[in-house]
């Protein structure tokens, strides 16, 4: 089994991280002292499975139109242009099991941050010079768009309160985390541990209309 290492360094005032390692990769539970309720929660999900996906195997998840994402009941699917979508997989095995090969698996290459919670929308509208609630589309909304630089693939979650998912080049990891902290430094940002995380997302995304 391949051993990752963590792309992004925490800072210390996030508290002591507890850590789980799951299929090679050294993921951060929760910390200590425990995260408590906050404005805005950070989480890297850089572990969860992530793919480009291109040709007819996107329109068999569904009619999807450029800006637009979907929820497969495991994994968002964000459509980039006609015949081409990014998949991030947030409730399946962290193995990637993609179905074909249509699908690029780029796991290793991109890392994934969560950035939930009630002002996550306003952290969000700091990063990316974009609509990212776009009225006209219903459901979940995928952009690709620069942010300080770098770029970045995002899903508008649109769950019962406001959630998103930022990805970008492994490369470019510890700058969109740092852009992420600045901010989100007057909107009470806390980093988080993933079960913070997906207790959010079990009661928020999961639950919510698609």
């Amino acid at each position: 089994m391949i051993t990752r290492t963590r792309a992004i360094v925490l800072p210390d005032w996030a508290g002591k991280p507890v850590e789980e390692e799951l299929a090679g990769w050294p993921v951060v539970a929760r910390f200590e002292p425990p995260e408590g309720a906050c404005g805005v929660g950070l989480t890297d999900l850089s572990h969860r499975p992530k793919a480009v996906l291109q040709g007819p195997s996107v329109e068999k998840l569904g009619a999807l139109r450029p800006g637009q994402a979907m929820w497969t009941g495991h994994a968002y699917v964000g459509c980039l242009k006609p015949g081409e979508a990014i998949v991030f997989d947030l409730t399946g095995p962290v193995e990637p099991q993609w179905p074909d090969a249509a699908y690029t698996d780029v796991t290793d290459g991109w890392v994934l941050l969560g950035l939930w919670g009630p002002k996550s929308l306003d952290v969000v509208q700091r990063l990316v010079a974009a609509d990212v609630e776009r009225p006209d589309i219903a459901g979940p909304v995928y952009l690709a768009a620069s942010s300080h630089g770098i770029r970045v693939q995002l899903i508008n979650l649109r769950g019962r309160s406001p959630g998103f998912i930022v990805a970008c080049d492994r490369s470019h990891a510890q700058n969109l985390f740092q852009a992420c902290l600045r901010a989100g430094r007057q909107f009470d940002l806390k980093i988080t541990g993933q079960a913070a995380f997906y207790d959010w997302f079990k009661g928020s995304a999961m639950s919510a209309p698609h």
